[in-house]
């Protein structure tokens, strides 16, 4: 049996929150409830620690479980469950709180997408593999990854429930110049994501004949850029034809410019 395995008791005063913790903001109102819970049933999943340095007053730094600790204090608790696991290596012990923030999806979308490209980086996982690390699948890890691609003040809105997560992911396909007015008007004018998405592929404007000169061409395709969020190119031919050509990098991305233009796999 190694040490991962025995739940111990630890002194609250001797557990120091993690410095990589993936969660930055925790609710206050959420927190009561939980110190209520515990003070009524105790804490029922005990927190992961590793222990920091040696001796009888030794510390330990919080790997999973911080939303539990700190509520562990509201409800005046001395002590708390726990499992030391010193048989984890650096890079594992780094993981494993974000990890199991992301499986209980008790993250933010910004907190969840800034953990999920700290464990790729971490281990240089693609996102399919960081999917098999959370039990979650690739498509999920590419629509989340895709939010940091959108400005902080509209990250704050998403975060702060004035944007859904669904409007989210449609203004995270355009130029980031675009995304504070867009997420404006979703706000001011209620409109809902099919509403932003019918917005968007007019662009406000009733639609333009063909071009015909190679800028206007070139005009468009920057205006096909912006909405989509990919580099396009037309290559114009005869009487009307032509070639549109989008370019992505990897499957990750062509997966995300799917799900920007409404396709789903049957």
């Amino acid at each position: 049996m190694t040490s991962g395995d025995t739940v111990r008791y630890i002194p609250l005063d001797l557990i120091r929150p993690g410095v990589t913790q993936a969660r930055r903001r925790f609710a206050a109102d959420a927190l009561r409830e939980l110190s209520e819970s515990i003070r009524e049933s105790g804490i029922i999943q005990p927190l992961v620690l590793r222990s920091l340095g040696s001796g009888p007053r030794r510390e330990y730094e919080l790997l999973a479980g911080e939303r539990r600790w700190r509520a562990a204090q509201l409800a005046g608790l001395h002590e708390v469950p726990a499992l030391i696991r010193d048989d984890l290596d650096e890079a594992e012990a780094r993981v494993l709180g974000l990890i199991e923030n992301l499986q209980r999806e008790s993250l933010s979308p910004i907190e969840t997408a800034e953990g999920l490209r700290k464990l790729g980086e971490a281990h240089a996982l693609t996102h399919e593999a960081i999917g098999l690390r959370i039990g979650k699948s690739r498509v999920y890890v590419t629509n989340f990854l895709r939010l940091l691609a959108l400005a902080p003040a509209v990250q704050t809105m998403l975060d702060d429930g004035s944007l859904s997560l669904g409007h989210a992911k449609v203004l995270a396909g355009l130029a980031v110049h675009h995304q504070l007015r867009w997420a404006e008007a979703c706000v001011r004018e209620r409109l809902s994501v099919r509403a932003l998405e019918r917005r968007l592929a007019t662009g406000g404007q009733a639609a333009a004949s063909a071009p015909t000169k190679p800028d206007d061409w070139q005009k468009l395709a920057s205006k096909l850029s912006d909405h989509l969020g990919y580099p396009t190119e037309f290559k114009p031919g005869k009487q009307g034809s032509g070639e549109l050509r989008v370019k992505f990098h990897d499957l990750d991305e062509l997966d995300g410019l799917l799900a920007r233009i409404g396709y789903q796999e049957s």
